[in-house]
């Protein structure tokens, strides 16, 4: 829609005169410190503005988002929410993002689309020039060390984020983003070889999408997920593209969105068709099931559920290290939350109880601990639940995660619900238990 459309499209839906919107931005502009034209220049203006004569220039069009309520396309947020085609582009938005620094997502922006969804997937699925065979010179010895250090790292901060949270190594992520990262891309773009260190790239984008996840960051997450895509593109790597493709429809769930969760869960199933290894595929499978699940497409899910199982039960002789985190404690845990939005808890109880093994992290813990502890509720059994409920409050004391207190809220509303107090005393007990900030790393 051209700009002068949106404007009147704008002004008109809040039913606002010319002289209404010229006195919102006179109060703005005051409000913030800064100098705008005259009201009477105003006047002119906006009218040229909406006519198409002329158009807003970068300050305008900021201070018009502001008070209309539309969006800034010079804002960080509103550049990177499509899939963006050019390569350079995509890496200089990828750098002013892992600087941004905006608060957490309220309850408002979420509830809005987080990302151009369809641009996105039809910008990554039909973008194959990127993913065919091209004439590459060997790599690098230089170049396939970087890569490989850059994913050592890479794995060490993961397991750190399981263990601690996003919280603790969002900050860590940035700055190796920033420090390393993006210099090794950058000097990777000249050469038609080296895929490995884009790849590396998206594997770093990704989990700085999963600790923003974590901090309830949504529309920051989504973006680290749509350039990891972009990244992933460039490698011609399709089996990281289907992981980053069922990042944002594990996200989309969570936010409880089922068709958008829906469509991001197929996509990263039909990019693997014919080319997906068994836990990779499994997973991919898993969030189209929990996607089901949400929408309340009971039959669909538990389908999907028992597809996604047989999938892992075939043998491969290889798995990209990235998906070695997804075994089938971990698929439990896929199935016992599905099963939970279900509300069977009978089978929540059952799945989740081969969720949790000694090597299990701390925040997966907290999860599957929180959902056992309702479906204990739920059978009436009060006692078990606060057990279980206590056992997720320790382990969150360590854990800075938003995502860790989204489980807390729903139990805390179910307890309320069902009237059991004492349960209400347990997640007091922890509530006011300190979390160790995390210090910054000269590693970044």
């Amino acid at each position: 829609m051209p700009i002068g459309d949106e404007l009147k499209a704008a002004r008109k839906a809040k039913g606002w005169s010319h002289t209404r919107v010229i006195h919102a931005l006179t109060l703005h502009a005051r409000h913030h410190g800064v100098s705008i034209m005259t009201e009477r220049s105003l006047k002119t203006a906006l009218s040229r503005w909406e006519n198409g004569h002329t158009t807003p220039d970068q300050f305008y069009r900021g201070l018009l988002a502001s008070v209309l309520g539309l969006p800034d396309p010079y804002d960080l947020l509103t550049q990177t929410s499509r899939y963006e085609l050019k390569l350079d582009v995509a890496v200089d938005r990828a750098e002013d993002l892992s600087r941004y620094q905006g608060p957490p997502d309220s309850a408002a922006s979420i509830a809005s689309p987080l990302i151009d969804d369809d641009q996105v997937v039809a910008g990554y699925v039909f973008a194959h020039s990127h993913l065919l065979p091209t004439a590459v010179e060997p790599e690098s010895t230089d170049r396939t060390y970087a890569a490989n250090r850059l994913r050592d790292r890479a794995a060490q901060l993961m397991e750190l984020d399981f263990q601690r949270g996003g919280g603790h190594v969002r900050p860590m992520l940035q700055s190796f983003f920033l420090a390393e990262v993006v210099p090794a891309v950058r000097a990777c773009m000249a050469s038609k070889s080296d895929r490995n260190v884009f790849s590396a790239a998206a594997e770093v984008s990704q989990l700085l999408g999963w600790a923003a996840y974590d901090e309830h960051r949504h529309r920051e997450a989504a973006r680290y997920f749509v350039l990891g895509l972009r990244l992933a593109s460039e490698a011609g790597d399709q089996l990281l593209g289907a992981r980053l493709l069922a990042n944002l429809s594990h996200q989309y769930t969570f936010l409880r969105k089922p068709r958008q969760a829906l469509t991001f869960a197929r996509a990263a199933e039909s990019v693997l068709r014919g080319r997906g290894t068994p836990a990779v595929e499994t997973m991919c499978v898993m969030m189209e099931a929990r996607a089901l699940a949400v929408a309340g497409e009971r039959q669909e899910a538990i389908a999907a559920i028992l597809h996604a199982e047989t999938l892992f039960s075939r043998s491969s002789d290889f798995e990209p290290p990235w998906i070695g985190y997804y075994d089938a404690a971990e698929l439990a845990g896929d199935a016992a939350h599905a099963f939970h939005d279900l509300s069977a808890f009978r089978e929540v109880q059952e799945f989740a109880s081969t969720a949790i093994t000694s090597s299990t992290p701390a925040r997966t813990r907290g999860f599957i601990r929180f959902l056992s502890a309702q479906a204990a509720l739920v059978a009436g059994d009060a006692d078990h639940a606060a057990v279980l409920a206590a056992e997720a409050m320790q382990t969150g004391v360590t854990v800075l995660s938003a995502r860790h207190q989204r489980y807390v809220d729903d139990f805390r509303a179910a307890a309320i619900k069902r009237k059991v107090p004492q349960l209400l005393d347990v997640l007091e007990r922890y509530r006011s238990a300190p979390v160790q900030k995390p210090r910054q790393s000269s590693e970044g």
